[in-house]
């Protein structure tokens, strides 16, 4: 079901497999012009990641944990020296989730920040390298 959701979403909003959209490349620059802008600080994307997992849900009775693990793997096959593994253990991605993350400026996290940065939750948190 959610693989399913995932191509609708690749094919109606992305023209990934279907009909190309002449928009998409217009909106592909904005977005890399504004998160250019967004995340001119080298650190600030690792505070945004630690910010979202403060917002997740988690299962009842669950201490949140956070987890960032670096290799030397090149495990996206992109020619990249290292990658950056993230593990958390949130509740899972929802449907409105997924359409969240794929659009612009339609969070299904919005008003629950304002409670500031990392606070509420009893957290562990690691930092692992691997060769």
């Amino acid at each position: 079901m959610a693989q399913e959701h995932v191509a609708e979403i690749r094919r109606t909003k992305f023209s990934i497999g279907g009909e190309p959209n002449p928009l998409a490349e217009d909106l592909h620059q904005a977005v890399r012009n504004l998160s250019a802008e967004l995340y001119a600080k080298d650190v600030h994307f690792l505070m945004e990641l630690i910010q979202n997992a403060e917002d997740n849900e988690y299962p009842d009775g669950v201490d949140p944990s956070l987890e960032f693990v670096i290799t030397s793997k090149d495990i996206t096959s992109t020619g990249a020296p290292a990658t950056l593994l993230i593990f958390n253990n949130e509740k899972g991605f929802s449907r409105d989730n997924i359409n969240s993350i794929c659009s612009v400026g339609r969070s299904t996290k919005k008003g629950i920040r304002k409670r500031g940065y990392i606070g509420e939750k009893a957290w562990r948190m690691s930092v692992r390298c691997l060769s």
